[in-house]
């Protein structure tokens, strides 16, 4: 029983910290003579990575929720089981919310036509926070394969 609690501690920890060291949104004074070019193919390119993000974070959701509702049913779930795959959930989820924030304070540089301020610290924070849950997540879901892989192997021994 000590395995949902200890994926659950460090899942509900990581969020709290993330959350609460955020940078204030704050761009500054924006210049009018940028090129707007040069910082318009950066922004494409930095969405549809953060885009793929949450199209593959919405899709391992549905997935994960599926598996825990018992629409597959030859998945034995155990407590650890159980566990890693809410904690995948909840990192793919917050995958999500990072994401949508980060195109939110894009959206403001647009809208202010600031561009050059791409790389104020709370659109780096909020790039970064998207990446590094979906790479937990993603970890989390590794580790799911692996312990269902072994568990199998040790009952196929059996």
């Amino acid at each position: 029983m000590a395995g949902p609690l200890i994926v659950g501690t460090i899942v509900g920890v990581a969020t709290i910290v993330v959350y609460a060291e955020a940078p204030g949104f704050h761009v500054g004074v924006c210049s009018t003579d940028t090129a707007v070019d040069q910082f318009q193919k950066t922004v494409e390119f930095l969405d549809s990575i953060i885009q793929l993000g949450i199209t593959l974070s919405t899709g391992l959701i549905g997935l994960g929720a599926a598996l825990l509702l018992g629409l597959q049913g030859n998945l034995r779930p155990t407590p650890w089981s159980i566990a890693v795959l809410s904690g995948s959930m909840l990192c793919l989820a917050q995958t999500v919310l990072y994401g949508i924030w980060w195109k939110s304070g894009i959206a403001n540089l647009w809208f202010n036509s600031c561009w050059e301020k791409i790389d104020a610290d709370f659109l780096q924070y909020r790039y970064s926070a998207s990446f590094e849950f979906f790479m937990g997540g993603i970890l989390l879901i590794g580790v799911l394969v692996v312990s269902v892989a072994w568990q199998r192997i040790w009952e196929a021994r059996a």
